[in-house]
């Protein structure tokens, strides 16, 4: 991560301006892909501008599944929500 813009790889090609979400240690990106160039290895270099970053997915999840009366994961009981974090 680089300020807003997140890079990553991926196995195909995602077109330009296309919504996209990135789901990484319990937080999820919300952009759009402004760069996406092949790379070495048959993989795919994309650039996405993050507009938005949703945290605490893990408790969010078990409160929902509490409010429908679904059985909730023990490994998601008790959990809390991560605030920050890096990608590697």
């Amino acid at each position: 991560m680089d300020g807003k813009t997140l890079r990553l790889e991926a196995p195909e090609r995602i077109s330009m301006s296309a919504p996209v979400s990135v789901e990484y240690s319990d937080a999820m990106f919300l952009g759009e892909v402004i760069g996406c160039q092949r790379g070495s290895g048959g993989v795919w270099e994309l650039n996405i501008k993050v507009s938005q970053i949703l945290t605490g997915l893990q408790s969010l999840c078990a409160l929902r599944a509490q409010l429908l009366g679904e059985n909730v994961p023990a490994s998601v009981r008790g959990f809390s929500p991560v605030t920050g974090g890096t990608i590697n």
